[in-house]
């Protein structure tokens, strides 16, 4: 089933609505609510619950840390590149190493990496915009509890996650983990040098792409980059149709978004290959409708998440490459095709 459209028009709801309240309170990213709200959405309540603390409290203790790790190194670049390497080996190790908590990792390491990116450019500010984004994360999280629990308070369906794979690290081989790993750390310290002439949303998205696409084994990794690449142009495109209509009626405005949202959604909840894709797909598309806090044509911000994760994902492949030719492995795609034959049962010819 490709499209879940009742799931899917919960989760616009749950995502429009999110949207407007951080709008209200005046969050300076407003599309962090958005964001969160379409990450935790799910069709049982306990997953939505489940999934909303770890994102909650992965936020709270990545910002906590990140805020002081970037403090004490805000005057020395070469821990700094040291700092975000390492934790972004450590958040794709996690992810794989401890599967009943990898969201709760992955979300407070790149926490914690987004503020020593911050304090790059903004010190002053760091504390502030740490407070802002966690403020903005509850917003969606509340936003999609409450949705979910009047809607599915008595249901406990499933839904299909797409790509989504927990993978087993110790059935792995243990050259392809230390890949990964290094690849990460690689594209996290590169990040500040491609990220020059692009505003910080592009570098912040370099290093996510590099975080979701540096997953699992051969074919996950392939999965991830094929799905948010184009999920991202899609909701990109979608936004560009958005922004460029230039709706100063913020009704209209309002009702185009949760309009994309259902379709983008209903991919989301799908059971197809190309179900991520509509997970990307949404949060390209609400960063471009909230880029200007509103109904306002500002292009600039979806140009650089589509410029970051482009980058990103390029990046992270070439790095894995490099890696493994290093290693003395072959191309992933010829490992993984060899890996099959070799779990091929041979058939005696008669």
């Amino acid at each position: 089933m490709f499209f879940n459209y009742a799931i899917g028009l919960r989760t616009s709801l749950m995502v429009t609505l999110a949207s407007v309240i951080a709008l209200i309170v005046d969050a300076d990213d407003p599309w962090w609510a958005a964001m969160s709200a379409m990450t935790v959405a799910n069709a049982d309540w306990t997953n939505v619950w489940r999934k909303g603390i770890q994102r909650v409290i992965g936020t709270i203790a990545g910002g906590f840390s990140g805020y002081w790790i970037a403090v004490a190194v805000k005057n020395y670049e070469v821990f700094q590149m040291i700092a975000v390497g390492c934790l972004a080996a450590l958040a794709i190790y996690k992810r794989m190493a401890s599967p009943n908590y990898a969201y709760a990792w992955l979300m407070g390491i790149v926490t914690a990496m987004l503020a020593i990116y911050i304090s790059l450019l903004e010190i002053d500010l760091l504390f502030y915009l740490m407070v802002d984004r966690t403020i903005t994360v509850a917003i969606g999280v509340m936003t999609a509890a409450v949705v979910s629990y009047y809607f599915l308070e008595e249901t406990s369906l499933g839904v299909g996650v797409g790509p989504y794979l927990t993978p087993n690290i110790d059935t792995m081989d243990k050259s392809w983990v230390i890949a990964l790993c290094l690849s990460g750390a690689a594209v996290a310290m590169l990040a500040p040098i491609i990220y020059v002439g692009h505003e910080l949303a592009a570098m912040v998205q370099i290093i996510i792409t590099s975080l979701v696409v540096l997953y699992g084994p051969v074919v996950s990794v392939k999965k991830f980059a094929l799905n948010r690449s184009l999920g991202c142009l899609i909701g990109g495109l979608m936004g560009f149709g958005l922004i460029g209509l230039g709706l100063q009626s913020f009704f209209w405005w309002a009702l185009l978004l949760a309009i994309g949202l259902f379709f983008l959604a209903s991919v989301h909840h799908g059971k197809s290959y190309w179900a991520y894709a509509g997970t990307q797909g949404g949060y390209a598309f609400v960063i471009a409708a909230l880029a200007s806090a509103g109904p306002v044509d500002n292009f600039n911000q979806v140009i650089d998440r589509l410029v970051g994760v482009v980058l990103g994902a390029v990046i992270a492949i070439c790095v894995l490459i490099v890696v493994r030719i290093w290693q003395g492995a072959d191309f992933p795609d010829i490992e993984h095709i060899n890996q099959k034959k070799a779990r091929k049962p041979r058939v005696k010819k008669t």
